[in-house]
């Protein structure tokens, strides 16, 4: 068994990562069991009580915990710092901070007012709705979803060669996924 320097879970010995709270394993082996009580450790005795009481222990606390390169472990994270950039030439701006736990993606309208990620004077606004996408934190993790759109959200996770089909449930989204949506396509970071 390895036992996490960062929670104090016991996780197999094949293991590279914790199980528990997603930090790297290192190779130090899981301690000896303590012998069993000998004279000179004979536990306290109540002398109110039949029975010794063996002396309460409880594991340490994490006091922090870290992300690893391995996009699996990103569901142990509370808050990411994540952003989406630009994959358009000369775009008006190059990538849009997501600082919020929800966004709403689309273009200003009068009667409904600005949204967070306006994709105004991007080459291929036209085909953006004007409540295209909402991206959103939930259970530390990225996700975007499709608000009825008229052309779509489509995702190319990192290693594919092609988008998939439209989506129509949320997404969770992992560092390195390409995003279009409609015909403006963006790339999804975050650490």
């Amino acid at each position: 068994m390895m036992i996490c320097d960062a929670c104090g879970y016991e996780n197999a010995d094949n293991l590279a990562f914790c199980e528990a709270c997603g930090t790297e394993l290192t190779a130090s082996p899981t301690p000896p069991s303590p012998p069993p009580p000998t004279q000179a450790q004979t536990p306290t005795v109540d002398p109110f009580a039949a029975t010794p009481i063996e002396p309460v222990t409880t594991p340490p606390l994490p006091t922090t915990i870290k992300l690893s390169e391995n996009p699996a472990t990103l569901e142990n994270c509370e808050s990411l710092v994540a952003k989406l950039v630009t994959k358009t030439p000369n775009a008006p701006i190059p990538e849009f901070m997501l600082d919020e736990t929800n966004l709403l993606v689309g273009r200003f309208d009068p009667d409904t007012g600005p949204v967070d990620i306006d994709l105004e004077g991007f080459l291929g606004e036209d085909t953006i709705s004007r409540h295209h996408a909402e991206i959103y934190q939930e259970n530390g993790h990225w996700k975007i979803k499709d608000l009825g759109s008229t052309n779509g959200v489509f995702i190319k996770r990192a290693g594919q060669t092609r988008f998939s089909a439209r989506i129509t449930l949320p997404e969770t989204l992992i560092p390195g996924d390409e995003i279009a949506i409609a015909k403006i396509r963006f790339l999804f970071q975050a650490s």
